[in-house]
């Protein structure tokens, strides 16, 4: 608590002479210190008293990246009460404040929790004006050698200049950038003036339109820069790859799947583009896919610049990316939830839309057996652990936001939202959504904004629904129950609230060749009853449409696998290997070397792209971690065997790529290492498979550590052959985690305690996968309890997924009991720990303990 001035105090401070002035004329400290962050409470009381907001920010790069970036910043504000102090954020120490000016006047400040206290004065009815001066953080700068970039997801603006970084206070932003000569510059505005000076280029960008301070964003560095202009729309493409040859295979169809995307997202919506100018910055080792800033949206380079050989699955990644942050355009940046409690609903909206724009423009892919797999089992990889979590959660403070992302988020809301379009229909949702967009356009809104609007469309319970499935966290989970002449499968009762989540599902029965697709009533928790008869097969979900736990009887799996081939339908092969892994992981799908030889029987049959990656994904993670280290050595001959016949035999360029990273992560005997340095050293060619210097590199990371001892040598030479500048620096960072020596591990390790260590979280997160691969968890797992250790910080600094990227990489190797052990101690040593850490660390750990529970009961 700050305490008042005293009366003695303010009549010494203040130098008019009249004492009733004195009272007026005086600047009183605000009587009440915020926390940090941006409580719910401060975002309520602030979000009442400011109207019409901009930013004017100039800042000084230096070309150095470790000398300080100066920074001026005027912020115009109206006030509903002129009275009231004004609390702006800025998360760093006093000292980077070097005064505050109110009509060329001194302004008294505190600096206190991350905010600048300017105490309560008369403020003018119209326009009022501060200039600060500071020195900008570096946290959310991302600063390189050569190039800088910020990320201020969900709260980071404040970590670099002060403002008020709340979502549901909009406002305008206007900047300046001095840089070093040579750098190009993109930010939100459109560029309005460029000097090159002598010492300096200057940048002038134009005002925004209102947006959150977390889409705010420019980049500038050594750059190179495209231009194109499709159908009347002007683009401009600022990257740093320096295989020109990649640039040019790739640029033209960036250009047009972004012209195809707003295009489509102008039509559905019935609302043009808003902001403008479309510019887009390719970023080398960005933290996320993309990030939809408007005006200048940022992507992970070699997410949008592919190789050769990319196959189908890459191509479509590439699509939906670019779909997804054009659609954010409307769906986040136009209307923004108001609090982040709410991210989800962008989150899930971009994916939405972006289906629908992506999928008619790949006929050849399956979209029903690519959402299946690309969404339920990472939901339920959440959903089925101590950890999971509702798709709205409670946010107390907006510095917790980024613990809010993760995989129900991005797998289980989608999920949710075809639910949604299947129950009141694709005509009536996008109704609801243009109202939506044109309600709350330039504004903020929550999910129970659209909620309310699509009730007042239909008589449906659209509340009670939500309330289960958005709500609330968890699954259902259905049973089969056979009782004499009786054969029941039905949704479990609720043990926690009680709850009936209703959703279509249907049944397929199988004896022979007679086959019965049964559709239970979905108003009654899809209870279904039947006669029993001999050598009945159950198929829980044939069309992958339901969401949950649907348990398959032994007989049910065996002639599913045995038959795999009869399955014509994909979609079907797809959702069953889905409900027999989560089987497995139940404890109810025998034991890991069972499961493990039915599906290297089941991989030569399939032909199916996705279901071959599903496949090859289910098996890796049985090989290195429900495998003891005798089995393993048992299977190794047969898996490295069938890979690389795969990989052989396989025409299509994309599974043969698929294979062949396949085989270079399991396959380690003598006799396939030498395979693999073959191709690294080219003395090896295989037909069909083009292998880029991505793929040399990742060859080189695997040889290293396969063959610790000569990891140096490897790792030396494959570097002094790459020539882009990011890749070399990403190699020399990752060098020490394949060291024999195990001090040289553990320095490693110990340097990354320092936050700077970190700043390149994709490097951060592959090196922590080598350090903890399962042939090194044993060395390893003395770096578990110091991780959990550090998560806290993690969270502080680090950007939104990577608390939970650091979890997962960290454990993703281990499948000892001991390592489980190490996790069950840290949380029963911390019983306050933050909840939603706590819940990363039960994600996390999920896989390990299973295996641990399914090791030891063979």
């Amino acid at each position: 608590m700050l305490i008042p001035f005293s009366m003695s105090t303010r009549f010494f401070a203040c130098t008019i002479v009249l004492f009733p002035l004195i009272l007026i004329g005086c600047q009183r400290p605000l009587s009440e210190k915020p926390e940090k962050g941006v409580t719910f409470e401060l975002n309520k009381t602030r979000k009442s008293l400011y109207d019409s907001l901009a930013y004017d920010i100039t800042l000084w790069i230096p070309e150095k990246r470790t000398d300080s970036i100066r920074g001026e910043i005027k912020i115009q504000f109206q006030l509903s009460n002129r009275k009231s102090p004004v609390i702006l954020d800025f998360s760093q120490p006093a000292k980077m404040v070097q005064g505050v000016r109110y009509k060329g006047e001194e302004l008294k400040y505190e600096v206190e929790n991350g905010h600048i206290l300017l105490p309560a004065r008369r403020w003018d009815s119209g326009l009022n004006e501060i200039e600060i001066s500071f020195t900008a953080g570096d946290l959310s700068l991302n600063r390189n050698e050569a190039y800088l970039y910020t990320l201020l997801v969900p709260d980071r603006a404040s970590t670099c200049f002060p403002l008020i970084d709340q979502p549901n206070i909009k406002a305008r932003y206007t900047l300046t950038l001095h840089t070093p000569v040579g750098w190009e510059a993109v930010a939100n505005g459109k560029l309005v003036e460029k000097r090159e000076l002598k010492d300096n280029w200057y940048y002038r960008f134009a005002p925004t339109q209102p947006i959150s301070s977390y889409l705010f964003a420019f980049a500038t560095g050594k750059f190179s820069k495209r231009n194109k202009k499709i159908g009347g729309r002007e683009f401009s493409m600022y990257y740093r790859e320096t295989d020109h040859v990649k640039v040019d295979r790739n640029a033209d169809s960036i250009f047009e799947m972004h012209a195809h995307a707003l295009d489509w997202l102008e039509e559905y919506t019935g609302i043009a583009y808003p902001f403008g100018k479309f510019d887009i910055a390719l970023i080398p080792s960005f933290q996320y896919g993309g990030m939809e800033h408007p005006g200048a949206v940022f992507y992970n380079e070699s997410a949008l610049f592919l190789d050769e050989n990319a196959t189908i699955n890459k191509r479509l990644a590439r699509a939906n990316v670019i779909a997804h942050e054009s659609a954010h355009m409307w769906f986040g940046d136009l209307v923004t939830m108001d609090w982040f409690n709410d991210v989800w609903l962008k989150e899930v909206f971009a994916n939405f839309m972006a289906a629908k724009i992506v999928h008619p423009t790949f006929p050849e892919m399956n979209h029903r057996l690519r959402f299946l797999l690309a969404h339920y089992p990472a939901a339920y990889d959440v959903d089925r652990t101590l950890g999971a979590n509702a798709i709205i959660q409670e946010l107390d403070n907006l510095n917790n936001a980024g613990s809010l992302y993760g995989a129900i988020i991005y797998h289980k809301a989608p999920v949710v939202m075809r639910q949604l379009e299947m129950k009141i229909g694709e005509k009536l949702l996008r109704e609801s959504l243009q109202d939506y967009l044109k309600l709350y356009q330039f504004d903020n809104a929550k999910w129970d904004d659209l909620i309310k609007i699509i009730d007042e469309k239909t008589p449906l319970d659209m509340k009670s629904w939500s309330d289960t499935w958005v709500k609330s966290a968890g699954m259902p989970s259905y049973e089969l129950v056979m009782k004499d002449t009786l054969c029941s499968y039905a949704q479990l009762p609720d043990q926690k609230e009680g709850r009936i989540w209703l959703q279509p599902l249907q049944l397929t029965l199988a004896v022979g060749d007679s086959v019965h697709t049964l559709t239970p009533d979905s108003n009654t928790g899809n209870n279904a009853q039947w006669t029993a008869s001999s050598g009945l097969s159950v198929f829980p979900n044939p069309d992958g449409v339901a969401y949950g736990y649907f348990s398959m009887d032994t007989l049910s799996v065996q002639t599913f696998l045995s038959n795999y081939q009869q399955y014509a339908d994909p979609v079907f092969r797809g959702s069953q290997l889905v409900n027999i892994w989560e089987g497995f992981l139940q404890g109810d799908g025998g034991k890991p070397p069972v499961l493990l030889a039915r599906l290297l029987g089941v991989l030569p049959k399939e032909s199916n792209s996705l279901l071959v990656d599903y496949l090859l994904g289910r098996i890796s993670s049985i090989y290195w971690k429900f495998l003891t280290e005798e089995q393993r050595q048992y299977f190794q001959p047969q898996v490295e065997t069938l890979l690389w016949k795969q990989l052989l035999i396989t025409k299509d360029l994309g599974l043969k790529n698929t294979f062949f990273k396949s085989y270079k992560s399991m396959a380690y005997s003598p006799e396939a290492q030498e395979k693999l340095k073959s191709l690294w050293l080219d003395s090896l060619r295989i037909e069909g498979l083009s292998l880029s210097e991505e793929d040399k590199i990742s060859l080189a990371h695997q040889l290293a550590l396969y063959n610790p001892e000569q990891s140096q040598q490897i790792l030396n030479d494959q570097r002094a052959k790459v020539l882009n500048p990011d890749r070399k620096g990403k190699m020399t960072f990752m060098m020490p985690v394949f060291s024999a020596d195990q001090t040289v591990r553990d320095s490693f390790f110990d340097s990354l305690k320092l936050p700077e260590n970190r700043e390149k979280e994709s490097w951060v997160l592959e090196a922590l996968h080598f350090l903890h691969h399962p042939l090194k968890q044993f060395n390893s797992i003395k770096y578990l309890k110091p991780s959990m250790d550090l998560l806290q910080e993690i969270q502080r600094t680090g950007d939104i997924f990577f608390p939970t990227r650091w979890m997962d990489h960290s454990f993703g190797g281990h499948s000892s009991p001991e390592a489980a052990a190490i996790a069950r101690q840290f949380i029963k040593n911390h019983p306050d720990y933050p909840v939603f850490l706590r819940d990363k660390i039960f994600q996390a750990t999920d896989l390990l303990e299973r295996a641990v529970q399914l090791k030891s009961a063979q």
